[in-house]
């Protein structure tokens, strides 16, 4: 079996950010800048039109919660999030399964966009797929604690704390690195796992979807309210 037929989704979404980035690239050449130039850091037009801002948000542009988890700043960006998609998807894809996999990474990018929304600055853009990205740390932590599996004493887990806190230690120093959508996608991520853990081996489909029904009705709701407020 190879890596495509294996890790699915976890490509599939990889694709999926390299595309959109090339594409970002190619529309900024309407706007004067070369592709060279649009492939290493990303025409601020064109990125403008999808980046997560509160204030668009605001004015009903909700939409930008889903479309900037699929965009990047520039090409180290890019390569960063991609290499660490790919090293932790190749675990949890095949721990969680497809299905849950992506309800996993699409209601912790949610979660990441909505912590922004409250925590983050009002008129200040944030893209990138990390708040996703932690949520699959989250996940597996948050899965842990359910089952009782949660040990310092299990290697697993203390490597993923250790990158856990490493990166967030790493966001903080920074300069232009929020972790703000990074700690709203790890809590986002653990509430996943938690409610995942009781039916993680259930063979019936309502019960198995239960988890990602609560975790981004729990989302909607919190957006509703930011929203209102």
């Amino acid at each position: 079996m190879n890596e495509l037929s294996r890790l699915p989704v976890t490509f599939g979404l990889i694709g999926t950010c390299v595309a959109v980035y090339v594409a970002v690239a190619l529309a900024g050449q309407g706007h004067g800048y070369p592709l060279n130039f649009g492939l290493v850091t990303q025409p601020p037009e064109v990125l403008a039109q999808g980046a997560l801002m509160p204030a668009a948000v605001a004015d009903g542009r909700v939409w930008l919660l889903l479309s900037s988890m699929f965009l990047h700043s520039g090409f180290i960006h890019l390569a960063l999030n991609m290499l660490s998609l790919y090293f932790l998807g190749s675990f949890v894809e095949q721990a969680f399964g497809k299905s849950r996999f992506l309800a996993l990474y699409l209601s912790s990018g949610l979660a990441g966009g909505i912590a922004y929304l409250y925590f983050g600055a009002f008129d200040k853009p944030a893209v990138g797929a990390s708040g996703a990205i932690f949520g699959l740390l989250g996940g597996v932590l948050g899965y842990s604690v359910r089952r009782g599996t949660f040990s310092w004493q299990n290697p697993l887990i203390r490597q993923l704390l250790i990158l856990t806190a490493l990166n967030l230690y790493f966001g903080f120093s920074v300069p232009n690195i929020s972790n703000t959508a990074h700690i709203g996608g790890l809590v986002g991520g653990a509430a996943f796992g938690w409610l995942t853990a009781p039916t993680a081996h259930s063979s019936k489909s309502l019960r198995a979807a239960t988890p990602t029904v609560i975790l981004f009705g729990a989302e909607l709701i919190l957006l509703a309210l930011w929203l209102l407020l």
